[in-house]
Formats: C-alpha cells, sequence, structure tokens
C-alpha cells in the first residue's frame, strides 16, 4: 500500500494506486478516525478527499494493462455513484445547520473547480473509460461542485462543527486518540502543548541570546525574513537535496542499515495544488516507482527557514529513513510515523546536519508550530475557536507567515486530532531514549537504540513505551 506523509504532519494510508484496486471515497483517510460521529467532516477534506486523490489513481491506472483497467471501471461507477450519497448527506446537515467549516468547503471546493477545468486521466484512451470519464464522472463531479457553491457553502459555519455538543467534543478525543494511539482528554493535550511551547521558547532564547519579552520580536523577524536573502523556487530544492545528501552520508555512524540503499527522489509537487497544500510530503516506493519526496515551491522565501528541517523529516533521518530500514512494516500508526519525523529533526541537529544558526533557528520555529497545535486544536474543536482566533494564536506563537498558518488551521479544521500524532509521538520516542539511557549508562548504543525502535516498524506508541520500561 502506497503511503503519504505531508509535511507538518499528514500521513495518508492511500488506495491501492499502483494496483488501481480501489477508490477514495468521501474524505478518503480523514473519515476513519471519526468513525460513528455525525460530521460532514468525513466527506470533505482537502488533503485526503475524492478530489485530491482521483487524478493520482486515475493515472496509477492509465498505467495497468487493458484486462486491470477493463476490471476496475465497474467499481469506479460505483465510486462515482457515492457523490450522490454524499450530496445527499451534505444537504441533510445543511437542513439542520451542522455543516463542515467553511473554510474547509471553500478549499474543498477551488480543487474541484480545478479539477473538472480540464480533461479527466488523460492516459486512459479505453473507450469505455473515456465514455464514463467525460459522460458520467467529469459532469457528476461538476454537480457536485455546483451543489457546494450555491446550497452548502452559504450555509457553513465559522467554526467547527464538533464544538457545538458534548457529544462533538467527544469525537474529537476519539478522534485524537485513533491518530496518535494515546488517550488523553483535551485538556491533558492542551497542558502538553503549553508545556512544550514554554520548552522551544526557552530553546528560541538561548539560541538568540535574548529575554522572554524579546520573542515576540524575534518571531516577527524569523516570519519576514529580514536580511535574508529572497530565495527561489531552486533554492529550496537545492537545499533540500543538499541537506538530504548530508543526512545520507552520516547515517552509518547512527543507523544499522544505510538509507544510501534506498533509491528517493526530491522533486516539485504539482503546481496547481501549491496553495491549498502543505510544505511537501514524502510517498513510500510503490511496484517500480521509487519514493519521493515532494516539496511545495510556492512562496519560497517564506519556505527557506525550515527548508533544511523539513527535509530531515520527510527523508533522512525521518520517514523515508524508517520506512526504508524498518525489518516488517508493522502496524501504521501515526503516533508513531509522525512522532519519529519529529525525533529525527531533533536528532539532526544532535548529528551536526544542519547547514548553520539560520537553520537551526528554523529546527526551533519549527517545533514552536507542532507544540502549538496541542492548543490549537483543542481550541478548534473543544472550545470553539474561530478561524480568526487560531490565526491570531499561531501568529502570536510562531514564526510561520500568515499565509502558511491560514493552510494549517484549515487542515486542523479539517482533520481533528491528527496534528496531534507529532509532538505526542515524540514525547513517547523521547521519553524512551531517556529511560534506556539511565538504565545503560556508559554501554547505551544509539545505533542499537535506533534499532530497537525501527525494526519491528510503526505500532501503537502504548506498545512502543512498554518496549523501554
Amino acid at each position: 500500500m502506497s503511503r503519504r506523509h505531508w509535511a507538518a504532519g499528514i500521513v495518508l494510508a492511500l488506495s491501492l494506486h499502483g494496483l488501481g484496486h480501489a477508490q477514495t471515497i468521501g474524505a478518503g483517510d480523514a473519515a476513519a478516525p471519526l468513525a460513528g460521529c455525525d460530521t460532514d467532516l468525513v466527506r470533505l477534506n482537502q488533503l485526503t478527499g475524492w478530489q485530491v486523490q482521483w487524478p493520482q489513481e486515475l493515472a496509477a491506472l492509465a498505467r495497468r494493462p487493458a484486462a486491470d483497467r477493463a476490471a476496475a471501471l465497474p467499481r469506479w461507477r460505483a465510486a462515482a455513484a457515492g457523490l450522490d450519497a454524499d450530496m445527499a448527506a451534505l444537504e441533510r446537515h445543511r437542513r439542520a445547520g451542522t455543516t463542515a467549516p467553511k473554510a474547509v468547503v471553500q478549499r474543498v471546493l477551488a480543487q474541484i473547480d480545478a479539477l473538472v477545468a480540464t480533461p479527466a486521466a488523460p492516459g486512459l484512451t479505453d473507450p469505455d473509460w473515456r465514455a464514463f470519464l467525460d459522460g458520467e464522472l467529469t459532469p457528476k463531479a461538476r454537480a457536485f461542485a455546483d451543489y457546494l457553491r450555491t446550497a452548502y457553502l452559504p450555509a457553513a459555519g465559522e467554526t467547527s462543527d464538533l464544538a457545538s455538543s458534548e457529544t462533538g467534543r467527544r469525537c474529537f478525543e476519539q478522534a485524537a486518540a485513533r491518530w496518535t494511539s494515546r488517550s488523553m482528554t483535551s485538556a491533558e493535550i492542551e497542558a502538553t502543548g503549553r508545556t512544550l511551547l514554554a520548552r522551544y521558547r526557552l530553546e528560541l532564547q538561548t539560541l538568540e541570546g535574548v529575554e522572554a519579552a524579546a520573542i515576540p520580536a524575534t518571531l516577527a523577524h524569523l516570519r519576514d525574513g529580514e536580511g535574508r536573502p529572497a530565495a527561489t523556487r531552486e533554492d529550496i530544492l537545492r537545499i533540500s537535496r543538499d541537506a538530504i545528501d548530508r543526512a545520507v552520508a552520516a547515517a552509518p555512524a547512527w543507523f544499522d542499515a544505510s538509507p544510501a540503499q534506498a533509491p528517493l527522489e526530491v522533486e516539485p509537487i504539482a503546481t496547481a495544488l501549491e496553495a491549498t497544500l502543505p510544505a511537501g510530503f514524502y510517498a513510500q516506493a510503490a511496484g517500480d516507482e521509487p519514493a519521493r519526496y515532494l516539496i511545495n515551491l510556492s512562496r519560497p522565501s517564506d519556505r527557506r527557514l525550515m527548508a533544511e528541517v523539513i527535509a530531515f523529516h520527510e527523508a533522512v533521518p525521518g520517514h523515508h529513513l524508517a520506512f526504508s530500514t524498518a525489518r516488517r512494516p508493522g502496524t501504521f500508526n501515526s503516533g508513531f510515523v509522525e512522532g519519529w519525523a519529529i525525533y529525527a529533526e531533533h536528532l539532526a541537529d544532535e548529528m551536526g546536519l544542519y547547514g548553520g544558526r539560520e537553520d537551526r533557528l528554523g529546527m526551533v520555529a519549527k517545533h514552536l508550530w507542532a507544540a502549538s497545535r496541542l492548543i490549537v486544536e483543542p481550541g478548534l474543536h473543544v472550545h470553539g475557536w474561530t478561524r480568526d482566533e487560531a490565526v491570531a494564536f499561531l501568529l502570536e506563537n510562531t514564526a510561520l507567515s500568515r499565509a502558511e498558518i491560514e493552510v494549517e488551521v484549515d487542515r486542523y479544521l479539517a482533520m481533528p486530532g491528527q496534528s496531534l500524532a507529532y509532538m505526542i509521538g515524540y514525547e513517547t520516542l523521547r521519553a524512551a531514549r531517556e529511560r534506556t539511557e539511565a538504565a545503560q549508562g556508559a554501554a547505551f548504543d544509539i545505533r542499537a537504540f535506533h534499532g530497537r525502535v525501527l525494526a519491528p516498524g510503526s505500532r501503537p506508541l502504548d506498545q512502543l513505551a512498554a518496549e523501554f520500561p
């Protein structure tokens, strides 16, 4: 199964892309953690929804033999019919006044409009497929967009519908537990976030040599990039590739297996998706296709600060190293996967991989961002924060640009609990390492520790913690 790991934290267990055996329905993978919850977030999602996944699934199908393409057509007819069922469910909630947040609807609508503006899956040239795509699927997608535009969007609310009831708040905690594999109340999640935020603010003070009162000015300076040369799209690609090359060269001293044996391509994401997606993602190797780190190259001057830390997160020593060196695939768990990637960001500093002080500042800035999520998500889904309130909190506590913050807040609105997996997973790994170092003393071997963590593959955080008592 092909999986994608979004920088900043989204893990998608996608439909069997290389085989064309399945189609994404509704919100895709983002729906499962909300199972049993009466929310339209199981149908609308700008990161994992059908309108994002179908073009990729169809493109993969176009590369399959003719017999596979013919066998897949009946399943795709059912997937297209699913849009009618989704519209009926959306209409019920619209009438009841319990809609998905407006910001999510707007982003999904923009993606569908872009999708239907060009011919669907030009690589699928079989006459039966063309008749279905051009005569049924595209018109159905266009009708879905028209419904969102004319009926649903005008009725959509500004806040998370989960925050409107105790049942919704329980759904948030359910989703958080499913993403992280740790059962925590919303109050515990928020308290952890405030502890982590204080930790990284102190780290920023130390690195910059400033008092606490200067933190807002420091964050504003990092956000504005004053004194930093303007970066180009090519710069971000070059910086990311160079950082990964350094990490691959250094890895043998820290890991038993070398990631150099697992090919990795570094390339841009599609420009049509840049405006609605985070900074990038890692896609595991699938069939004959190598693993890829795909980077969002829009607003390159904004992205320069964190270019290296995100490369370490997505590639080496992050996702690519973890997946390419695990001896067993394990049971996929977002808390483990994203927790390791945040651990990798810290480890890269320990390994001396960051190119300079500016890149280490980018590392701390990213950790402030990840810690802030544990406060913002309960704010949105429990306390009923508006989108503007969440944006204001992140402007005050991170170095992200406003444009990036708006993409992030809309992601948190769309995927309750997902962004918590990073820091909750990291804290579990950090504590496991501290216990192991304390128990083994001078005999502690970092390569052996990493082997014990990675060899079994992904697994629930409670299981991981129990392995390192």
